[in-house]
C-alpha cells in the first residue's frame, strides 16, 4: 500500500474536499444562524479558509485589506470598528463563524439586525451612550474636500450638531440604541449610516456576493 502523502503535497481540490468534510457539521450550524444557504456557507467559508491559509489568522490588519479590496471601504477608523463588530467573542481575529455571521448581517440582515450591527460599530465602548466626542473621529473622514478657507473641524462639529438634533430623540446629549433605532425606523433608513459608512455600497455588495453565490438580488 503506498505511503499517504502529507497534506501539503495534495492538490487544492483535495485540500478543499478535506476542509469541507471536516467542517460539515459547522456548516449546518452556521446555516441555522445566518441568512445563507448551506451551499453559500460552504463557499463563503472556503473563501475565509483560503485567505487564512495565505495570511494566517484574520487579525485586524488582514481584515482591513479585505474590506479595502473587496468592499471598497476606505476609512480605517471605521473598518477597525467593523472588525470589532464581527469579532463578538473578542477572539482578536475574525474566525470562520464570525466571518459568516458578520457577513450575513451586513449583506442580508433584516432591518433590526442591521440596526444592531450599525450601533455596535458606532458604540465602540459598549456603553449604549454615544457621546459627541465619540462621534467626531467617525465623521471626520466622511466630509467631502473642503474649500481652502473652511475649517474642516468646524464643519464636522456643525454636522454633529445637526445629527444630534435628528437622532438624539430624548435630548440627553447622547445617542442610545433606542434613539438610533427609532430614528432609522421612523424618519429615514439613511440614518442607518449617519455616523459614517458601515455597510458596503450596492455595487460592491453585488460584486462581493458574486464571488460565492448567484443569488445576488433577493435581499
Amino acid at each position: 500500500m503506498p505511503k499517504e502523502l502529507p497534506s501539503d503535497m495534495l492538490n487544492d481540490s483535495m485540500k478543499e474536499c478535506v476542509f469541507k468534510k471536516k467542517n460539515i457539521d459547522a456548516f449546518k450550524e452556521l446555516t441555522k444562524k445566518t441568512h445563507f444557504t448551506a451551499r453559500e456557507i460552504e463557499a463563503l467559508s472556503l473563501i475565509h479558509w483560503k485567505i487564512t491559509k495565505e495570511i494566517g489568522s484574520m487579525h485586524r490588519l488582514g481584515f482591513r485589506d479585505i474590506l479595502h479590496a473587496g468592499l471598497d471601504f476606505t476609512e480605517n477608523y471605521l473598518i477597525d470598528r467593523i472588525f470589532s463588530a464581527f469579532d463578538k467573542r473578542n477572539d482578536l481575529a475574525v474566525t470562520m463563524d464570525s466571518w459568516n455571521i458578520g457577513f450575513s448581517e451586513v449583506l442580508r440582515g433584516t432591518l433590526d439586525e442591521k440596526i444592531k450591527f450599525g450601533y455596535r460599530v458606532y458604540d465602540l465602548m459598549r456603553t449604549n451612550k454615544i457621546r459627541r466626542e465619540s462621534i467626531f473621529p467617525m465623521m471626520r473622514g466622511c466630509l467631502i474636500k473642503q474649500q481652502p478657507d473652511e475649517d474642516p473641524e468646524e464643519a464636522v462639529k456643525d454636522l454633529i450638531d445637526l445629527l444630534l438634533k435628528k437622532v438624539d430623540t430624548d435630548r440627553d446629549g447622547k445617542v442610545s440604541e433606542e434613539d438610533y433605532s427609532s430614528t432609522v425606523k421612523e424618519k429615514n433608513l439613511l440614518f442607518l449610516q449617519c455616523m459614517g459608512p458601515v455597510f458596503p455600497s450596492r455595487e460592491s455588495r453585488y460584486a462581493f456576493l458574486t464571488t460565492f453565490t448567484t443569488e445576488t438580488g433577493r435581499f
